[in-house]
């Protein structure tokens, strides 16, 4: 928990806020309960947190610093991932690298996800569920690029 409890006050009170809101319950019980006291002590409650979140100065930022679309924190996470999703894409990059696929070599690329409130700002394999939306639209450009290919 102290690993928890250093991340936690690194947070300044809107990423707090946005920490709680949606990273929260990511936790395994016994973390969410010290997660809570933390949240208790620093006067946190429910009203507080959506208060902040609505009111969110960062929002209006424009620093060009890499800030996660959701929180507006910088505090994000990349890894680079094998890049394993490059069929059906268009574009150079995405027919290179299935050329480098079939060729036996790794292609690698940025997976960026919010450390405060969980949102995936780059998923190059899809691997986040998408919302219902970006299903639908993706299906679609997935039924034109079917029917172009034939």
């Amino acid at each position: 928990m102290s690993r928890i409890r250093n991340f936690l006050n690194e947070l300044d009170d809107y990423e707090l806020a946005y920490f709680a809101k949606f990273k929260l319950l990511t936790y395994m019980k016994v973390t969410q309960s010290g997660i809570k006291e933390y949240l208790a002590e620093r006067n946190f409650n429910e009203s507080k947190i959506n208060k902040l979140i609505s009111e969110n100065p960062k929002s209006k930022l424009n620093d060009g610093k890499k800030r996660c679309e959701r929180c507006y924190s910088e505090k994000v996470r990349i890894n680079k991932v094998e890049w394993t999703n490059t069929g059906g894409g268009i574009g150079i990059k995405d027919e290179i690298a299935t050329w480098d696929a079939i060729g036996g070599r790794v292609t690698y690329k940025d997976e960026v996800i919010c450390n405060v409130c969980g949102f995936w700002l780059e998923d190059p394999n899809q691997e986040k569920p998408l919302p219902t939306s970006k299903k639908i639209l993706n299906g679609i450009w997935e039924f034109i690029i079917g029917t172009l290919s034939r």
